[in-house]
């Protein structure tokens, strides 16, 4: 109904226009009737001067009295020729001569006396009207003046047919109806065409829009998806997969890198990239980049300035927009967008998408860093730098898991620093502190990058050993405690002394027990190796064999319940035996 109601208006105008030109044609013809009979009158006025002076001149009284001679006197005249009617009428009104009519019918004319134009000749003013003729039958415009022969006063009178003018009034009516025609024709195309064009230029304008609203709701909808997945990230490389999918999707094929703070904040290092290798420098220092000196971002090139970074020293004068990250009211990093062409312009769309993303960025980066933090606070030991306990059982019973699924090995080392009490008594709790530091330190750095190092709990160490059979594990453990027995450790220019550990180990599946069992054989394997001289390693599979030892385990079957179940954190189910020899080792 709307549509029908808006198309109905829309030829309003159209209608209007040619009511208003019927009404001009009509006002048009009425002036120019109007016109043309003024010009008439006054143009017949000048022929009955004329005829009015020849008259006078002529004076033909020998004329008044016979009226077949006046009457072709008056047809000789030349006005006559071009269509018009002179007629003389005497001062009574009665028709002496008429170049239309013959002599015969002059005789039943009926008297002019009561004619307007006579009448106001006769008052000696010019007399003029337009009315049908009877005796014509035809519409005639008369002009009649008054003329006074031999002291006796007569009226002349030209008139001529209406249908003359009429005829004059068509032919411009009928070229106005040409223009009328021509302009409506032209008003009606230009109006179709205007509309035509129109219409084509708003259902482009709404294509436009409706792709602008597509795209930004497509850009939106990135946007939350880039939030919430950054928000559940739990590492900067699940980050670095989130990044280089959906960013490239908001920004376009752009070039982009996230630089990240260090603690040190001396320096920034690319831990995010996405599209080509990144150009620029992958390390650089805070002051390189113009966007962290300013406190805002920097374009390299644009109307007023060219001023490219010294970290993308290597890219020229590139084009390249640099947006520091901010979280908590810190900058924590940088974004880097590389555009490649020098002149290459970045629309205000490319900018406000670049810093919505830099947004999410910053705030996402700063709490996967502080997720880091708390995860390895919660997961570490704070003095020696190790994993603590918590994630020793859960590495542990995945480690088990995965090797029972696939076939593998896990080898556990228990270690335990000889007569470390010594060191807190001769030396003071610093120099426990500082020995398990060292031994700990150089644990992380002789094992594997897959394996894992804990503290258990005082001078108590372990290592887990993926992928290590029984051999495998015992050399590890073999090379571990001899570059521990080479430490030479001071500790404020005073020598320590030598520092050794015990070691044992276990094997999954070769010390053939189960997962519940895995750790109190360790430390069977360990309280051996301390019970048999210390500084040495003692697998359990060399004692395995043992009848009495394996009486004093009193190991249980596992059940499948327990096979399922976690390990004692504290091997608070070791056998009377283990805890007796624990005491006793300790003790020494």
């Amino acid at each position: 109904m709307s549509t029908f109601v808006n198309k109905k208006w829309q030829y309003l105008p159209l209608i209007m226009l040619l009511i208003s030109m019927l009404g001009c044609l009509y006002f048009f013809n009425a002036s120019v009737n109007n016109w043309m009979t003024k010009t008439m009158i006054s143009d017949l006025n000048a022929l009955v001067s004329d005829v009015t002076y020849q008259l006078k001149k002529e004076q033909p009284i020998f004329l008044i009295s016979n009226r077949n001679k006046l009457n072709q006197y008056l047809h000789e005249y030349p006005q006559v020729a071009s269509g018009k009617r002179i007629t003389l009428i005497d001062a009574e009104g009665n028709v002496l001569a008429d170049s239309s009519l013959t002599a015969s019918e002059l005789t039943v004319l009926e008297n002019h006396s009561d004619r307007p134009e006579f009448i106001q000749a006769l008052a000696g003013k010019i007399g003029s009207s337009v009315r049908h003729s009877d005796t014509l039958n035809t519409d005639m415009i008369y002009v009649a003046r008054v003329i006074a022969i031999s002291d006796k006063q007569y009226v002349v009178r030209i008139s001529m047919p209406m249908t003359v003018l009429e005829a004059m009034s068509i032919e411009l009516l009928i070229i106005l109806l040409w223009l009328f025609a021509i302009t409506t024709t032209i008003f009606l195309g230009s109006s179709v065409l205007s509309h035509y064009r129109i219409a084509e230029q708003v259902n482009k304008e709404k294509a436009q829009q409706d792709e602008r609203i597509r795209v930004r709701t497509v850009e939106i909808e990135l946007l939350h998806r880039l939030a919430n997945l950054l928000a559940a990230c739990n590492s900067i490389q699940e980050t670095q997969k989130v990044v280089e999918d959906i960013v490239p999707r908001i920004l376009g094929k752009i070039n982009g890198s996230v630089a990240m703070m260090k603690a040190s904040r001396n320096q920034l290092s690319i831990q995010l990239d996405w599209g080509k290798p990144w150009p620029g420098s992958l390390v650089y220092e805070p002051h390189e980049c113009w966007a962290l000196r300013k406190g805002k971002y920097h374009l390299a090139n644009d109307d007023y300035h060219c001023l490219p970074c010294a970290h993308m020293g290597e890219t020229g004068d590139d084009q390249v927009l640099c947006i520091p990250l901010t979280a908590h009211g810190n900058t924590i990093g940088m974004l880097h967008l590389y555009f490649g062409d020098k002149n290459a312009i970045v629309s205000m769309t490319t900018l406000r998408s670049a810093f919505t993303v830099a947004e999410h960025l910053g705030l996402a980066l700063a709490n996967l860093s502080l997720q880091e933090k708390l995860r390895a606070q919660a997961l570490s030991d704070p003095l020696t730098g190790l994993y603590n306990r918590r994630h020793f059982e859960e590495v542990l019973d995945t480690s088990l898991t995965t090797a029972k699924s696939k076939q593998g090995y896990v080898s556990l080392l228990m270690l335990d620093i000889d007569h470390f009490k010594r060191f807190n008594d001769n030396f003071g709790h610093d120099a426990g502190d500082y020995v398990l530091k060292e031994v700990s330190s150089l644990l992380m750095n002789t094992i594997a990058e897959n394996d894992v190092a804990c503290r258990l709990g005082g001078e108590e160490l372990a290592v887990i050993a993926l992928g290590c059979d029984a051999d495998a594990g015992t050399i590890l453990a073999q090379q571990i405690c001899k570059l521990i027995s080479e430490l030479h450790l001071e500790l404020k220019g005073l020598s320590l002394g030598k520092v050794t550990v015990s070691i044992g180990v276990s094997t999954f599946p070769d010390s053939q027990v189960d997962r519940s069992n895995f750790v109190k054989i360790a430390d069977v394997a360990l309280y051996k190796a301390k019970d048999t001289g210390r500084n040495r390693v003692v697998h359990y599979n060399e004692i395995r064999q043992s009848a009495s030892l394996k009486a004093e385990l009193e190991l249980e079957p596992e059940s499948d319940q327990e096979q399922e179940s976690e390990f004692d954190s504290d091997v608070s189910n070791q056998s009377s035996t283990v805890t007796v020899l624990a005491n006793k080792n300790k003790s020494n």
